[in-house]
């Protein structure tokens, strides 16, 4: 068995990104604030007692500076996994107005994250959030202890918990 040990991301600086933000996926440029920093140097102190092997992250950049930050404390290897990004409004990418985004954002909060009657829909569902997440997390089972930088729709997808996460917070789960 594998415990691994998600660590959502610090608060993200979008005013860093500027007019950036307003192209579809600019904010996923965004690093951290100094809350943030400081946010991910508690979480890298929790962890310490973990004692993880290796680090894993999302490419994103609010989650990869969270990442380089826990790796450099934790004085671990960091692997950056594509699939661990956040969920995704539109898997069509071909989406370019903030509002549709916002919409689809709300179409999935409202039907819980699973396709209604079945129908397929341009956002990703819970279900291959999970799918996605426990495929990158398969080839790390041969270490007893995992630390994973990402997002909190990622660790609610893999975890169950529906509640919302804070910034650096470290949520335990093991693989059975």
């Amino acid at each position: 068995m594998t415990m691994f040990y998600f660590v959502r991301h610090g608060e993200p600086d979008y005013e860093s990104v500027g007019d950036w933000a307003d192209v579809p996926f600019g904010r996923q440029f965004a690093g951290l604030t100094p809350a943030g920093e400081a946010q991910i140097m508690a979480a890298a102190r929790s962890l310490k007692k973990a004692a993880p092997q290796i680090l894993i992250s999302s490419p994103y950049t609010r989650a990869l500076q969270s990442a380089c930050i826990l790796a450099r404390e934790l004085d671990i290897p960091l692997r950056v996994e594509r699939d661990l990004h956040e969920w995704d409004s539109d898997r069509t990418h071909t989406v370019r107005d903030q509002g549709e985004l916002l919409r689809l954002c709300q179409e999935h909060d409202a039907c819980g994250g699973i396709y209604p009657d079945g129908d397929g829909k341009p956002w990703e569902s819970t279900q291959l959030v999970r799918d996605r997440v426990l495929r990158v997390l398969e080839k790390y089972a041969d270490y007893a202890r995992v630390a994973v930088a990402g997002h909190a729709m990622m660790m609610q997808a893999v975890t169950g918990e529906s509640r919302p996460y804070a910034y650096g917070e470290v949520a335990a789960w093991e693989t059975r």
